[in-house]
């Protein structure tokens, strides 16, 4: 029991600085709706940020796939590129955050044009 406890104690101590690394104010996870020809679709967002550094990652839960991005971020804008999970460069991606948790778009591919609007959720 005390090898429990003691378990729990360093796993704790050592998540703490962990959990204060994502101090970015617009780090979290969103809903993202994304409107194109090819149609509507909901779909999920994480966003992470270190100062003017910003990851996103898009994820197409009803595909089972996924794709990132990173960037910069100015203001509130975020611009960057688009990858494929094999590192492989496909597109570029414009984002608007809002201190509200709001998020507005555009991503764009080789042959299609996305425009995201979403919210954080956590």
């Amino acid at each position: 029991m005390r090898r429990v406890f003691a378990l729990a104690v360093v796993v704790v101590c050592l998540s703490v600085p962990v959990l204060a690394v994502a101090v970015g104010p617009f780090d979290g996870a969103y809903s993202i709706v994304e409107t194109s020809t090819a149609g509507q679709f909901m779909d999920y967002g994480v966003i992470l940020q270190n100062d003017a550094q910003v990851v996103i990652s898009i994820l197409h839960p009803d595909e089972g796939s996924w794709f990132y991005g990173t960037g910069t971020l100015n203001g509130s804008t975020a611009n960057g590129t688009l990858f494929q999970p094999n590192g492989t460069s496909f597109g570029s991606f414009t984002l608007t955050l809002g201190g509200d948790g709001s998020l507005s778009g555009t991503l764009n591919g080789p042959t299609l044009t996305v425009n995201l609007t979403g919210s954080r959720i956590f």
